[in-house]
């Protein structure tokens, strides 16, 4: 295995934060990781989406379709995790592990699952980005094929070998997310089981 080198921690937020200063018509100046996207930025539905996609072009990642609780659904059981709108107990202790820049106090008992967005803020796109990265970086860089180096796309999120032109792409954005979901709920296992 022959992963890249990881990108500097301080040049992937200040990279993050002009990505998002200028999807949202601000000067850098203006967007801090403890920014709400939201409430100090303005951003929308559309804005989040464009975020995504100039983050996407930027890093050379795929950025995942969904977020953090709709994955949680989806291996836990909507169920488990909302009642009635509000997040269960269980899925406030899920938010809390896998989105740790999100302030635990707005994390409370009768939160709503449409109040959640409001809590987004820069430092989660810095997070993720930095997840995708470090999958990315983890990458076998030798062509399954012909076992030759194969080098990243200018262009698009995946690598592609000069002798026989295989091209294998970056992992997708949901599966790392999801790997990461695994270990939280791991985490969250524990400190239950620590708990009783």
């Amino acid at each position: 295995m022959s992963p890249a080198a990881p990108h500097a921690h301080d040049d992937v937020e200040a990279r993050v934060l002009a990505v998002i200063a200028r999807a949202m018509d601000r000067p850098v100046s203006d967007v801090t990781p403890e920014s709400s996207l939201e409430e100090d930025l303005g951003a929308q539905s559309l804005d989040f989406l464009d975020i995504a996609f100039s983050l996407e072009r930027e890093f050379r990642i795929q950025f995942p379709r969904t977020d953090f609780l709709q994955r949680a659904s989806d291996h836990f059981g909507e169920e488990n995790l909302l009642k009635d709108g509000v997040v269960t107990p269980f899925g406030l202790q899920l938010l809390a592990l896998g989105m740790p820049e999100i302030d635990s106090a707005k994390l409370k008992s009768g939160l709503r699952v449409a109040e959640l967005q409001k809590m987004f803020t820069v430092a989660t796109f810095i997070r993720v980005v930095r997840q995708l990265l470090e999958s990315k970086a983890q990458m076998d860089r030798l062509c399954p094929n012909c076992k030759t180096e194969m080098t990243e796309s200018n262009a698009l999120p995946e690598f592609i070998c000069k002798a026989c032109n295989t091209v294998v792409p970056v992992p997708s954005g949901d599966d790392v997310l999801f790997r990461h979901l695994l270990a939280v709920e791991q985490e969250a296992r524990n400190s239950r089981a620590g708990a009783s």
